[in-house]
């Protein structure tokens, strides 16, 4: 499996999830060391309207990681990504 077809996984696995979330981009690519897995990194706007949402400059985005198996293509996790 190369970047993209793993790229495309995740986006996909994202959307099983969040149907609506249309402004997803890519920010980071990484495989293993020992080529097992892809570690895919997408970013999508938070579209939370909280109180203070509307006090924030800018758009807010939510990280996810997936690991995602290099042979099989198979989505082995999910996870939130903090970004400080």
């Amino acid at each position: 499996m190369d970047v993209k077809e793993a790229t495309e996984k995740a986006i996909e696995y994202f959307k099983k999830f969040y149907p609506n979330i249309e402004k997803v981009q890519l920010e980071e690519v990484e495989i293993t060391d020992d080529d097992k897995y892809w570690n895919i990194v997408l970013s999508y706007e938070n579209m939370e309207t909280t109180p203070l949402s509307y006090l924030q400059i800018g758009q807010q985005r939510t990280f996810k990681v997936f690991k995602i198996d290099a042979d099989t293509g198979k989505v082995r996790s999910m996870k939130i990504k903090n970004i400080k």
